[in-house]
């Protein structure tokens, strides 16, 4: 098992930290000890507070990834030691705003990898996608976003190239869980969030994709860097397959009043059995099953509630935002 102490006390530089998987990646840095320093463009905590207490404590810096000064500034203040690399652009962002979209994602990604060259840190991880498998073999839908992903990984191979700057990459498959709450493949999530309510919710999509519980993808980023590497690595996250009335029947069994349905056209995504490499590299046991995600989801809803959360609201802004 990867040894997470070792992060214990070192300053973690986490950008995109506002999104899903960074405030889960935030969460359980803190949780080891690590001090996480989250640089973004948003002071928007509202992921972390439906997730852990004490996010108002969490070191937060504004800025751009495109600003490399700014970039190097926060670096230098807090003496970061390691990088793990979550801020992009996703797919209808990056359609829309294609030149923008590539500023951040490619010209962003660059930044911390010099960042990284330029401080002599060992310790990075970022996030590709599976939407750079599509890049790869042609079999499906491709994107700019994909692109995106598949220049920084090759960014990142020239680094260690040239200048032995190593990284792990890794690309998850959908993403489900608390805090997953913007993008059509969000749907799963949303619909657990309006089971948990006692509402109604249509999924817009059928058929079998792969899954990825948010806190297993986050645990793979910090485990990534806690020890240095030695390479520039990728590896896929295919995670749990699953069929979406399967999914529906396991929400359907941990909330029984829960009325979940879906409609339209499978997603253009493989369903793929995690081949379990990433584990092997990280010594991680595999992704828990989908049961379980489902439940634990749930379950962080019921305790956000506790805490205070409303939850019927938090529905309503996470409708209008996944459409």
């Amino acid at each position: 098992m990867s040894d997470l102490s070792n992060l214990e006390g070192r300053a973690v530089l986490v950008t995109g930290a506002a999104g899903c998987i960074g405030a889960w990646t935030v969460k359980l840095l803190t949780e080891i000890g690590a001090v996480p320093v989250v640089f973004d463009l948003t002071d928007n905590r509202q992921r972390l507070e439906l997730i852990m207490n004490g996010a108002e404590s969490v070191t937060w810096e504004l800025g751009d990834i495109t600003d490399f000064e700014r970039l190097q500034a926060v670096a230098e203040k807090h003496n970061i030691e390691a990088i793990i690399h979550l801020a992009a652009l996703q797919v209808p962002f990056c359609k829309t705003d294609p030149v923008g979209s590539t500023k951040i994602n490619v010209i962003g990604s660059t930044h911390i990898l010099e960042l990284a060259r330029l401080r002599g840190i060992t310790r990075l991880s970022y996030a590709s996608s599976i939407a750079a498998q599509a890049m790869d073999n042609n079999e499906w839908l491709a994107t700019l976003y994909g692109a995106h992903k598949v220049c920084t990984e090759q960014m990142s191979a020239v680094y260690w190239q040239d200048w032995k700057v190593p990284s792990v990459g890794i690309r998850p498959a959908i993403i489900y869980g608390p805090g997953r709450d913007q993008g059509m493949s969000s749907a799963p999530t949303v619909a657990m969030l309006a089971a948990a309510v006692g509402d109604s919710y249509q999924i817009p999509f059928s058929g079998n994709i792969s899954y990825v519980h948010v806190e297993d993808a986050a645990l793979r980023f910090v485990a990534a860097v806690s020890k240095s590497s030695v390479g520039s690595y990728v590896f896929d996250l295919d995670g749990t397959p699953a069929d979406i009335g399967q999914v529906i029947s396991l929400i359907e069994s941990e909330q029984t009043n829960a009325t979940i349905s879906y409609t339209g056209d499978p997603m253009p995504f493989p369903a793929e059995s995690d081949n379990g490499l990433l584990n092997q590299f990280l010594d991680i046991p595999g992704c828990r099953p989908m049961a379980q995600g489902v439940a634990d989801t749930i379950a962080v809803f019921g305790q956000a509630k506790e805490r205070g959360v409303d939850l019927k609201q938090l529905l309503d802004v996470t409708i209008r935002r996944s459409a």
